[in-house]
């Protein structure tokens, strides 16, 4: 019953949290010529798949090391993979939203920065296994950017303090937003045995920076908390 209750909260804290993500009052535009693997533009920023789904993942493997690779199979399993399958999207979303008040403000990675994120990328790239390459598809050079990308968002994050909600949220409301239908349709989470042996994107980018925070919540964080609360 508890662990029940537990996979419940971390649905309700999964919902609420992606309805925060994406609560930008963005323009749905429609575009045409998408790139290659493109799934989706902000502004004048793209998001491939492959990017996406560094996050899709992550999501996946804190939801199974918390709850177990069966959590799926429970009866709140369908509901929680459309769940972390919005949220992926309001994360990555919010990343680019952030690459662009990067270069409003004139924000940059100093060259220590750029090898910190460089060195976090290797280390994640080297502990994937065969079959979570070959569902992520992406290719290192993408990967270290997004390492970059990630260092520079939280760059930002930091130094608005506070106030960066409400700048994030005017900020938003200047932009295009479009994604790729037909891609979209096409994504779902890993078909792979057991996650847990191989950290996770925000866990190996905290190992190098001490924080993954970009004033979201982390999924699976109060319920470990709450897990080894009662354990005590």
């Amino acid at each position: 019953m508890a662990k029940y209750r537990k996979r419940a909260a971390l649905l309700a804290l999964i919902v609420i949290s992606a309805f925060l993500l994406s609560g930008c009052g963005r323009r749905l535009v429609m575009w045409k010529g998408y790139g290659e693997n493109e799934l989706l533009r902000i502004g004048n920023t793209q998001c491939t798949l492959p990017e996406y789904n560094v996050f899709l993942l992550n999501l996946q493997k804190q939801c199974e090391r918390t709850f177990g690779h069966d959590v799926w199979e429970q009866p709140e399993g369908e509901q929680l993979r459309e769940a972390i399958i919005q949220r992926a999207l309001s994360e990555v979303s919010r990343l680019k939203v952030m690459l662009l008040i990067a270069v409003q403000d004139n924000i940059m990675l100093t060259d220590s920065e750029e090898n910190i994120a460089d060195e976090a990328e290797m280390d994640y790239y080297e502990n994937l296994t065969e079959a979570e390459l070959q569902f992520l598809n992406i290719d290192e050079e993408t990967l270290c950017n997004l390492f970059e990308q990630y260092a520079l968002a939280q760059k930002v994050y930091n130094s608005a303090g506070t106030s960066f909600e409400e700048r994030y949220d005017s900020f938003c409301t200047t932009l295009d937003y479009d994604i790729n239908e037909p891609l979209w349709n096409t994504v779902k989470l890993a078909d792979i045995e057991d996650l847990t042996q191989s950290p996770g994107f925000t866990e190996v980018y905290a190992k190098y920076f001490g924080s993954s925070s970009l004033g979201t919540h982390n999924v699976g964080e109060d319920s470990e908390g709450e897990e080894n609360a009662e354990k005590k």
